[in-house]
């Protein structure tokens, strides 16, 4: 069979050690001949910054960029240039992540909540800490909102805030630097299409039939991945160095997250425009048929346990 080249980027939370892929499965994918088998010969390069992937995408150094949602559909409202040809995750929950020791929420009054400010003003957050911990947000608790959930990170890894509020991967960071998740905290928040799969609308013009072969085959590896647990451990400590603990850790509350489908839910996509650009005056179904490819879009979540 004659293979064809495809070069798809990703990129990483952290740096050194604490560096988390958002979504590691090309490594398993290639390693079992799985892209081979649909014709390709696919390129998994890690490039940081999700700037050098948009420049590399719009000068053809690349064909496909894994990206966070709302970063990808910032390029796509600024330029016009881009599509969406999937989500690798739709759905991804926020997590509060506090000092060892901290066993209850009731231990955090007269403390600091880091969180990003769109997570706060919309998840019902007074209304959590109120009920489980009899903690009045702004008063016993104290509320820090940031811009970012980079910035959230490094408020608690500085010491400045007594816990923050964090989306995967970035508690796994914050799991590096000796911070833990407070049990029992409720899926109240989550970010919406954190991985998704995007690339140049003359690239899908030009490239269409292999953009579909390596959904096809990504879909396959990511099935692959999720049904081989020591297999995929021994990649990651591997490829990117994870102690044992680490690693099963990210298998078995994150990487556990990956879809299959690849396909973009769209109450993803009305929850991601009104969180991240809630003044652009364009909706989901707007987006249905501008942003995403032909065949992104899944109207509805898979059923828990599919």
């Amino acid at each position: 069979m004659q293979l064809t080249r495809l070069r798809v980027l990703y990129g990483v939370l952290g740096e050194g050690s604490e560096s988390v892929a958002r979504d590691p499965t090309g490594y398993l994918g290639i390693e079992q001949g799985i892209y081979r088998r649909h014709g390709l010969d696919l390129s998994w390069d890690h490039v940081q910054g999700t700037e050098e992937r948009n420049q590399a995408l719009a000068n053809g150094d690349a064909d496909l960029s894994l990206v966070i949602g709302r970063a990808s559909l910032q390029h796509f409202l600024r330029t016009g240039a881009t599509r969406l040809m999937g989500s690798c995750m739709n759905s991804s929950p926020y997590v509060l992540m506090v000092p060892a020791g901290t066993g209850e929420l009731a231990h955090l009054e007269g403390k600091v909540l880091a969180c990003r400010r769109v997570i706060a003003e919309t998840a019902p957050l007074a209304e959590t800490f109120r009920s489980l911990g009899r903690l009045e947000l702004g008063t016993d608790l104290g509320l820090d909102m940031v811009d970012t959930d980079q910035h959230a990170l490094d408020r608690l890894t500085e010491g400045s805030t007594g816990a923050a509020l964090l989306p995967r991967p970035f508690d796994f960071v914050a799991r590096e630097r000796g911070f833990l998740p407070l049990a029992g905290w409720p899926a109240v928040a989550d970010d919406p299409m954190p991985i998704t799969v995007e690339t140049m609308a003359v690239r899908l013009s030009e490239k269409g039939g292999l953009m579909a072969a390596f959904l096809a085959a990504h879909r396959e590896a990511i099935r692959y991945l999720q049904g081989h647990r020591s297999e995929t451990l021994a990649m990651l400590r591997r490829v990117f160095g994870y102690a044992p603990d680490l690693a099963a850790a990210l298998y078995d509350e994150y990487l556990v997250l990956l879809d299959p489908r690849l396909t973009v839910d769209l109450p993803q996509v009305e929850k991601l425009v009104r969180l991240t650009a809630p003044k652009a005056g364009i909706g989901a179904s707007e987006l249905a048929w501008s942003w995403l490819a032909p065949g992104a879009a899944s109207p509805e979540a898979p059923a828990p346990g599919s």
